[in-house]
């Protein structure tokens, strides 16, 4: 299970240790309901305890681009093992998305 919240119109994700298409139906409800209670223009995804992803991972990520665009909002992936990062790079998303390298860029983006 996931853990979101919201702070400072930022979305964090804290993802779980797999994301599965199941797992990432769960996260995607999650998220639609926090979208629905705030006012959210950023998204972080933290894949700091994330071992595995499969494809439906990306199309998560992919949703949350559509979601912010119209708001000119941002999406952001902290962590993530180096064949989560792969799968980034290979899908494309890494050209809609910013990476955070460090805990302080994090903090940065919704202080």
């Amino acid at each position: 299970m996931s853990s979101c919240h919201v702070r400072k119109h930022c979305l964090v994700i804290r993802l779980p240790r797999e994301i599965d298409h199941y797992q990432a139906e769960i996260i995607r409800k999650e998220c639609e309901i926090m979208f629905m209670k705030s006012l959210i223009r950023d998204v972080i995804f933290d894949f700091s305890n994330t071992v595995f992803m499969d494809s439906s991972g990306i199309g998560l990520i992919l949703g949350r681009v559509q979601q912010v665009h119209p708001v000119e909002g941002k999406i952001y992936l902290f962590g993530g093992t180096p064949s989560i990062q792969k799968m980034w790079e290979m899908s494309g998303v890494l050209k809609l998305v910013t990476v955070l390298d460090t805990i302080e860029e994090v903090k940065e983006v919704y202080e």
